[in-house]
Parts: structure tokens; C-alpha cells; sequence
């Protein structure tokens, strides 16, 4: 990889950085407030609340190791798919772990979650047609 990409500040980079942190603000108050709430209230969320951090945490990391690396388009998407399979590989490895738990749940909310980081790093590296980046 190009050793100028790791210290090149640019508009990818900002914008995963951005998402980082946007992320990582969504996942601690959703695994400490929303949870704790949701569960004391008896509330049925579809399992937002049992999976919010592996879906929002899957995609923290996605966007703070494409922030941290900068990598090249291709080199990123294959990020991104070995990070998302080896966190569902990860939930998979619990099954050998005593007393934890295998979470088919989380399993699909890391996988949604890393299509999504994909659409979103698609969208980020392809703008559409006629966007010129001002207003």
C-alpha cells in the first residue's frame, strides 16, 4: 500500500472518521440507555435492543479501520467483507467458549450491518452522477 495513504487527509478519510464517531455515539448509549430501557419496559423492538452492538459496534470498526488505513478502493472492500466475516466467525467461535452463547441474532445483525457499511463505503468512493461535492 501507498505510504502517503496513511497519513493523506482527504475527503474519504474525514467521512469515515465522521461515521466513526457518529457510530460509536450511537452504539454506548444504545447498549447502556436504550437496552436497559427497553427491557425493563417489556417493549418488543424486533431485537433492536438484544443486537444493537453488534449491528452499530460491526460498523464502528468497519469505519475506524478505513479511517486508520485509507485504504485503496479494492483493498477496502476486502476489508470490509474479512472484518465482517471474521466478527460472525467471532460469535461463531462462543459455541466452543464456556459459558457463552452462540447468537444467531447478532450473527444477522453483523451481517446486515456489513452490507450496509458496503453500500455506505460504495456510495462514499462513487458519488452520484453530477455531484460536484459543493453546494
Amino acid at each position: 500500500m501507498d505510504q502517503n495513504r496513511l497519513i493523506q487527509i482527504d475527503r474519504r478519510r474525514i467521512t469515515f472518521a465522521a461515521l466513526l464517531v457518529l457510530l460509536f455515539g450511537v452504539t454506548e448509549p444504545g447498549r447502556n440507555v436504550y437496552r436497559p430501557y427497553i427491557y425493563s419496559h417489556g417493549i418488543f423492538d424486533f431485537w433492536i435492543a438484544d443486537t444493537i452492538g453488534n449491528f452499530t459496534g460491526t460498523m464502528t470498526v468497519i469505519f475506524f479501520e478505513l479511517a486508520v488505513m485509507n485504504p485503496p478502493r479494492k483493498l477496502g472492500r476486502i476489508m470490509l467483507g474479512l472484518i465482517t466475516l471474521g466478527l460472525i466467525g467471532y460469535e461463531f467461535a462462543q459455541c466452543f467458549s464456556p459459558k457463552s452463547v452462540v447468537d444467531w441474532r447478532d450473527m444477522i445483525g453483523t451481517l446486515i450491518a456489513g452490507l450496509i457499511s458496503w453500500g455506505v463505503y460504495e456510495l462514499i468512493g462513487n458519488p452520484p452522477e453530477g455531484y460536484t461535492g459543493t453546494s
